[in-house]
């Protein structure tokens, strides 16, 4: 029950037995009041009676007597008039024994008056000769009791009304500040650190509220420590002081992370398949000579000119996804996620073409400034495809200032031949013909591997010669081609259906969102009145979206999220640590869960960094109450790593594989993991995004 609802309830009662007592008292001192003057009257006019019946007594005059008596009674004010003789015996009577007609019969029963009789003697000169017995008619007593009891009813009714209107008025003004300490609990609860600047006058909640300001700041200070923390240990073990860009540590664990995930794994987005994919290295010409001459100032100016450049080209690249790290001295590279050879050797000849800005900025001594080489992803190791990008850039330093050179792969992919109007006929008929296969991989609590607390699902296509393509080639094309948000439909819709049939997956079902569809109010109106149609389905439905997706537009996201939430789905991040978003950020969107990217969980149990970084994501995760999942977990020593961390779920080949989701809701294994090694390879599948 609410304190105003108390409060009301208390005034209530008060005025109650406030009613009750003044009611009590008033009526008792009236009845008192009355009853005296009922006797007084009886008496007075039993007295005054016997004097004036004295001579007609004494001369036996009964029609005299009668006469005065029947003028008195008429009046109404008295009940019964009796003259007795010495005998005893009545001589004269009159009586009335009908009740008071004006007050209610219970009112009468409930407050009863007394009646007592007055009595006075007749004399004959000195002698007696009889008496007179009178009654007080009790009726105009009671409508003066019953009249009394109205006006103080009426009276206390009004003036509760207009005292509780009042006590309304002040208990709204009294707890104000109450509910903006409720607001404010609530805005911390959901990591919103206000801070109230109107203090209430009462001196009890200005102490209150100034608590809970002081608690606020303090909390506040408390994530921002802790962010600043995460952020410290994510600088210093992946990132390059001089230009900000990730070092060769970070740039070899997630390059061979996104290729051994392309080999092992059934669940590839473009951003984790590099299937198709560049890899461009850049290095600097003469920085060694522009640190002897000009010193290392000019040097550093000089590469944080180059890590801008890289920059800007990244933002202006159609890759999916794209990353670039400094590997040493002079050295950079740049690994383009989702692109095909052309737009790869796009992205390094306009990188080159601008390298001569550099010098017209005066960073450089001459306009001789470096060298690009590139290889694209085939089927290589890592090794061979860091050899080839290398002997590609050693290439290009022989042909000439600011020259680039590709290194040619030894084979050529089909899909690499499909023109644009392939490629959306493709596509457009697995949208059309739902022509695809649907998997779900489980995700386990950590502390109970056998307890799945949600799966996710995984989207396969082929062409039309039933080839599986690979999400690094296709999700980009969906991409470019406008598709994005009839592929999300496509799959939420089936996602929808197959969780209405009998025997549905218990655990909630996530859906990974592509950025282009969340940023669609269209779209997003739809999915929000499908959620509601259906309430029950929507409660076991998750949708994820990317870190990297969301730091290119919070305020999107926030939108997005701010829609969706009420419908009873709820919102979880993935692929964290690839972005520099911080969870304070990521916390407004309220997600539920958020996964780490899988190139700081594989091979945990013998990296300090990456252990300490992800112990430092999980305190700040838990802190706003967000559950922690580690995703692409690949033996038990990376579990038992993760258990001690205090991850909450994980996801992987160590625990489960995916199975095909039949339309019907049932599951079955992979065909295409029918060996038992990893199901394909990256070509096979892709994960929403």
């Amino acid at each position: 029950m609410t304190l105003r609802r108390q409060l009301i309830i208390l005034i209530i009662m008060l005025f109650v037995l406030l009613f009750i007592g003044t009611f009590t008292i008033n009526v008792h001192n009236t009845r008192g009041y009355l009853n005296d003057q009922l006797k007084t009257i009886s008496q007075d006019t039993a007295t005054s009676l016997g004097l004036t019946l004295s001579p007609y007594m004494a001369e036996s005059d009964v029609i005299a007597m009668e006469a005065h008596i029947n003028a008195l009674f008429d009046s109404g004010y008295y009940r019964d008039i009796t003259i007795y003789g010495m005998d005893g015996n009545v001589i004269v009577e009159r009586s009335d024994t009908v009740p008071p007609r004006q007050v209610p019969g219970w009112f009468i029963s409930m407050f009863p008056l007394e009646t007592p009789h007055g009595e006075s003697l007749i004399m004959s000169g000195w002698n007696q000769a009889g008496s007179v017995h009178i009654s007080a008619n009790p009726e105009f007593a009671y409508i003066r009791l019953w009249a009394t009891c109205i006006q103080s009813l009426f009276w206390f009714v009004g003036s509760f009304i207009v005292i509780f209107g009042l006590a309304l008025v002040a208990i709204h003004y009294v707890l104000r500040p109450l509910r903006a300490v409720e607001r404010q609990a609530e805005a911390i609860s959901n990591k919103d650190y206000v801070v109230q600047t109107r203090l209430p006058w009462t001196l009890e909640l200005r102490r209150v509220v100034t608590a809970m300001n002081l608690m606020s700041g303090k909390i506040r200070d408390i994530f921002s420590e802790q962010e600043e923390a995460l952020e410290r240990i994510r600088a210093a073990a992946y990132t390059d002081n001089t230009t900000g860009l990730a070092n060769r540590a970070y740039f070899n664990m997630r390059l061979n992370h996104m290729m051994q995930a392309g080999s092992t794994h059934d669940m590839m987005q473009p951003g984790d398949d590099f299937a198709q994919g560049v890899l461009v290295f850049l290095e600097i010409a003469n920085l060694q000579a522009i640190n002897n001459q000009s010193g290392h100032s000019a040097g550093d100016a000089l590469l944080r000119g180059v890590s801008d450049l890289i920059r800007e080209q990244i933002e202006k690249s159609s890759a999916s996804e794209a990353f670039a790290a400094r590997l040493s001295g002079s050295t950079f590279a740049i690994a383009l996620s989702g692109t095909s050879e052309r737009t790869g050797a796009d992205f390094a000849y306009a990188l080159a073409d601008a390298l001569p800005s550099l010098h017209e900025k005066g960073l450089a001594p001459t306009d001789e400034i470096g060298h690009v080489g590139f290889a694209c992803r085939h089927d290589q190791t890592l090794q061979q495809l860091l050899s080839e990008a290398d002997m590609a850039l050693r290439a290009a330093q022989i042909q000439g200032k600011n020259a680039v050179y590709a290194h040619k792969k030894a084979t050529s992919d089909e899909f690499d031949r499909l023109t644009a109007t392939q490629w959306i006929a493709l596509l457009r008929n697995v949208v059309e013909c739902r022509q695809h296969t649907l998997l779900l991989q489980s995700t386990f609590e950590i502390a109970d591997t056998s307890k799945v607390v949600q799966s996710e699902v995984l989207l396969r296509i082929a062409n039309d010669e039933g080839r599986l393509i690979p999400a690094g080639i296709f999700i980009p094309m969906v991409n470019h081609h406008g598709l994005t948000q009839a592929f999300d439909r496509m799959v939420i819709e089936d996602v929808m259906a197959r969780l209405e049939k009998p025997n549905p997956p218990s655990e909630p079902i996530a859906i990974n969102l592509m950025p282009p569809s969340i940023r669609d109010p269209e779209f997003v109106m739809w999915l929000v009145t499908s959620l509601r149609e259906k309430p029950a389905i929507a409660r076991q439905m998750l949708f994820e979206l990317s870190e990297y997706a969301i730091s290119q537009n919070l305020h999107a996201a926030q939108v997005w999220a701010e829609q969706v939430r009420p419908t009873g789905a709820r919102l979880g991040i993935e692929h964290f640590g690839r972005g520099n978003t911080s969870i304070n950020h990521l916390a407004q969107l309220r997600p539920s869960y958020l996964q780490i990217d899988g190139s700081f969980i594989r091979g945990i149990d013998q990296n300090r960094d990456n252990q300490q970084f992800v112990d430092s994501v999980v305190r700040m995760a838990h802190s706003h109450d967000i559950t922690v999942i580690a995703e692409f977990v690949e033996t038990p020593q990376e579990i038992e790593m993760l258990k001690s961390l205090r991850v909450d779920g994980v996801r992987g080949y160590a625990l489960s594989r995916p199975v095909v989701w039949h339309k019907d809701g049932t599951e079955s294994a992979d065909p295409c993991d029918a060996s038992g090694e990893a199901a394909g390879t990256p070509e096979d599948t892709k994960e929403e995004e």
